[in-house]
């Protein structure tokens, strides 16, 4: 199950640009990056595109529906949505999450936690 179906755009945005490490100040649910800078990939190709071809994300039409599917031949996670940029973002932070816990388990096992 997607986690992130339920989120808005905004915190969606919000949350990529933490997993990038992005300073914002957030302002009326738009994420601020300078005087003239907004960043809101969920809805900006511009924001969008790099993230996505960045992490290698695939983007096809569904053709007996309105929908875009999101995925990533890397991980076995899909994302379903009728915007295609938002699909996209919700997969990069399904990615990021399974390589957090991947880094979490590695840990442990080196530390000698099971």
């Amino acid at each position: 199950m997607n986690k992130y179906t339920e989120l808005s755009d905004f915190e969606i945005n919000k949350k990529v640009a933490e997993k990038l490490g992005i300073r914002f100040t957030p302002r009326n649910g738009v994420l601020i990056l300078s005087a003239t800078k907004l960043f809101a990939p969920s809805n900006n190709p511009s924001d969008a595109m790099p993230i996505i071809i960045d992490n290698k994300i695939g983007l096809s039409p569904m053709y007996h529906s309105n929908k875009w599917t999101a995925d990533s031949l890397d991980y076995d996670f899909i994302s379903v949505n009728k915007n295609p940029y938002r699909a996209a973002m919700e997969l990069f932070l399904l990615m990021k999450d399974a390589e957090n816990n991947n880094e979490t388990s590695s840990s442990n096992n080196d530390a000698g936690i099971n």
